[in-house]
């Protein structure tokens, strides 16, 4: 997974970027990528918008199935990354350069700010997640099927990269409730 010096990652697997201005980049952790595999559409809010932290921000869709993800941070959305639109792709190719979401003008960032870590401690976290993640798709795929030994199990535990992505859409559903949507 690549982590990036000088963002600040959320728990809803998104991250911001304090621009010199003041205004926030946001968009979605690799780790999300990996685990979904390419994106096929997205469904923007639009310029504008006012957002609260944790507040519904983003669709993204792969081939009729979606994950829902929250924001970071509240404010009010000031540019909506419209490359992604037309590219949905680049939130997997480039998840912390082209493929960033949206710039918000934060309202409550010092608050904020608290919930959210660097890179360092993100790390940490996300390894109880990718563990959490074995443990998820071992207790959801039946273990008489050869496809769930393939997502798991193989070579000592190693999950292979876009692991949900041919899974039916329940899984995703799952996958948002015990990932996404859990309390934070």
């Amino acid at each position: 997974l690549s982590l990036p010096g000088g963002l600040y990652f959320d728990k809803t697997h998104m991250w911001a970027f304090m621009e010199k201005e003041g205004s926030l980049r946001v968009g979605v952790d690799d780790f999300l990528q990996h685990v979904t595999g390419s994106f096929s559409r997205v469904i923007l809010k639009t310029n504008g918008q006012k957002i609260k932290k944790n507040e519904h921000l983003i669709t993204l869709i792969r081939d009729g199935k979606q994950i829902d993800l929250y924001s970071p941070v509240s404010g009010t959305i000031v540019e909506s990354n419209q490359s992604i639109s037309k590219s949905p792709e680049l939130i997997n190719t480039s998840p912390y350069n082209d493929g960033w979401l949206y710039i918000i003008e934060p309202t409550n960032w010092l608050r904020e700010i608290g919930f959210m870590h660097m890179a360092g401690k993100h790390v940490e976290w996300l390894k109880s997640e990718l563990e959490r993640l074995k443990d998820f798709l071992a207790s959801r795929l039946q273990t008489g099927n050869n496809t769930a030994h393939e997502l798991v199990l193989q070579e000592g535990g190693m999950l292979r990269d876009h692991v949900l992505e041919d899974l039916d859409p329940e899984i995703w559903e799952d996958f948002q409730k015990c990932f996404i949507d859990r309390p934070i």
